[in-house]
């Protein structure tokens, strides 16, 4: 596949992408299956209409919470507790640049289609848990049932295409958590950093993870001999006759990139995880389904951990 490079490219891209939903919405259901069949559950008494628990009545306890069917069985009373269940907001943001619909091997899947998985997948967990997510497009669509999937996948494709432009217009709300996917290569300067942007999405008490979604030719090229580097305008931004002699310090300035990426995150105390598309999608979503689940746990004084998938800078 080739990079989409101009308007036309990356109108064409994005619809092939909107195209293939329905195939990522399953894959992404199988991602979330394996994982949940992985998982512990994270329930506790509470507020809610599903069944906990019973335990024997302590005086003091509301009589109108004792189950008389219950406590006939036995010679003690019992009362039957529920669990708890507070609706928490989460707006999943993959952000589908010109740069996401490339990829550097047939054998490999364009960024977008790896970023809209993992996004549907964590979306499916978080929707089953019963938990609100929303989408970035214009109107903030949220969903609340996991059978709407795709419609929040089409919301996810209105969303803007371009964090450094777009994430300081964007107003999630008050204590929520803001899920932000992308390649980022538009703060590849070495100059340029999302820190702003995290800084103002971050200022409402909202927690958050950035997970960067990268090709592993962008990591560790294997290119050889003559190569042109071309940005969305195709203006060749750098020239090599020899790959071979300029591949450490393109890693090198690779590393310090996505270093940048990683500290922008970790200053907001936010996750930061690094996936490359030629490997399995389930270490990063169980790195974000944990930090989500941690969240209430965690002091806000303590920086969450650092994920170790995939190569670090």
């Amino acid at each position: 596949m080739v990079p989409a490079r101009n308007l036309p490219d990356q109108i064409a891209a994005a619809r092939s992408l909107a195209a293939r939903l329905p195939q990522l919405v399953d894959e992404s259901r199988r991602q979330a299956v394996a994982l949940r069949s992985g998982l512990h559950g994270n329930r506790k008494v509470g507020p809610g209409s599903d069944f906990w628990q019973f335990r024997p009545y302590i005086t003091g306890d509301p009589t109108g919470q004792i189950d008389w069917r219950r406590s006939a069985r036995s010679d003690n009373t019992f009362i039957r507790q529920t669990e708890w269940q507070a609706s928490h907001t989460y707006w999943i943001w993959p952000v589908f640049g010109s740069s996401s619909f490339w990829s550097s091997s047939p054998k490999t899947p364009p960024k977008a289609d790896r970023m809209m998985i993992i996004a549907l997948a964590l979306a499916d967990l978080l929707l089953r848990n019963g938990e609100t997510v929303g989408g970035l497009d214009a109107p903030h669509t949220r969903i609340a049932s996991h059978d709407q999937l795709a419609k929040l996948g089409h919301a996810m494709l209105a969303a803007p295409a371009d964090m450094a432009l777009s994430s300081t217009d964007i107003h999630p709300g008050r204590r929520h958590t803001v899920l932000i996917l992308g390649d980022f290569l538009e703060f590849s300067a070495p100059d340029s950093s999302p820190a702003s942007g995290l800084q103002h999405l971050a200022h409402n008490q909202n927690d958050g993870a950035l997970i960067q979604v990268l090709d592993p030719a962008e990591c560790q090229p294997d290119f050889r001999g003559r190569i042109n580097f071309t940005d969305t305008d195709d203006k060749v931004v750098f020239h090599s006759e020899k790959f071979e002699d300029q591949r450490e310090e393109f890693m090198r300035r690779s590393q310090k990139w996505q270093g940048r990426i990683r500290d922008a995150a970790m200053t907001n105390q936010w996750l930061y995880d690094l996936h490359i598309t030629d490997h399995t999608p389930s270490q990063t979503l169980l790195a974000l389904y944990q930090h989500i689940t941690e969240r209430p746990a965690r002091n806000a004084s303590t920086p969450p951990r650092a994920p170790t998938t995939g190569p670090r800078p």
